[in-house]
């Protein structure tokens, strides 16, 4: 995507519509990306979060994993 903007990004994304309010995660703050992977039957939520997010391993459909883990998966 060399040359490529982040405005071309829309043509890649999906929008979401009204995101359920959930109290999943111990960090309050991070409880919109569990929402928007739920709303967005997202497959997976790549994170760097080791206390919070990762430690849940999934919501519902989707396997939480960090960036290197997706990548492997994508690749096999």
């Amino acid at each position: 995507m060399a040359g490529a903007h982040v405005n071309d990004l829309r043509h890649f994304a999906e929008m979401l519509g009204q995101l359920p309010g959930l109290d999943v995660s111990s960090d309050p703050g991070d409880n919109f990306l569990l929402a928007m992977a739920e709303v967005g039957r997202a497959d997976y939520l790549a994170t760097g979060d080791k206390r919070e997010l990762l430690a849940l391993k999934r919501h519902g459909g989707t396997r939480i994993v960090t960036a290197k883990r997706l990548l492997d998966a994508l690749e096999g």
